[in-house]
């Protein structure tokens, strides 16, 4: 008796423990983050985190008209940073011809703190369209204007 009463007590709390995920599951938020180049030119876009030099950055290569997507995931009712705030502190767009471009913000997330003012790292900067209840889009776009004040 008690085996049988203790196998449906098991069989209980695991269907409670796989509802209680579920639900945080649901409330889980996603962000899609997606960084479209269009600026005339070929584009790496190198993540840095300056307080760690040892750390190599995170690198993503942009042809010209071609888009790069990644998925992040933040917890219960928080909002999914992009790879580039949790990877790094400043990134440097660097151009097919070799200029390039610094991005940093002194203090994440201050749009007002953000060189140069449009910058990868300020998610202000992001055009935001809500896909679900729990998902959202963040774009971003290297323009022609990104690469005329590269240096």
């Amino acid at each position: 008796m008690l085996k049988k009463y203790l196998q449906y007590a098991t069989a209980a709390s695991l269907v409670a423990s796989f509802a209680a995920c579920q639900q945080i599951g649901e409330e889980e938020q996603k962000g899609i983050f997606t960084i479209t180049n269009q600026s005339g030119q070929d584009v790496e876009v190198r993540v840095y985190r300056t307080q760690n030099r040892q750390q190599p950055p995170l690198i993503l290569s942009l042809p010209h008209a071609a888009s790069v997507e990644r998925v992040s995931y933040g917890g219960a009712g928080l909002i999914a940073y992009p790879e580039l705030f949790s990877q790094g502190d400043s990134v440097r767009l660097v151009f097919q011809d070799g200029k390039q471009q610094l991005h940093y913000c002194l203090q994440a997330q201050q749009a007002e703190q953000c060189q140069p003012v449009r910058n990868l790292l300020s998610l202000g900067q992001y055009q935001v369209e809500a896909l679900g209840e729990h998902t959202n889009r963040f774009s971003y776009t290297i323009t022609a204007a990104d690469y005329a004040v590269a240096r």
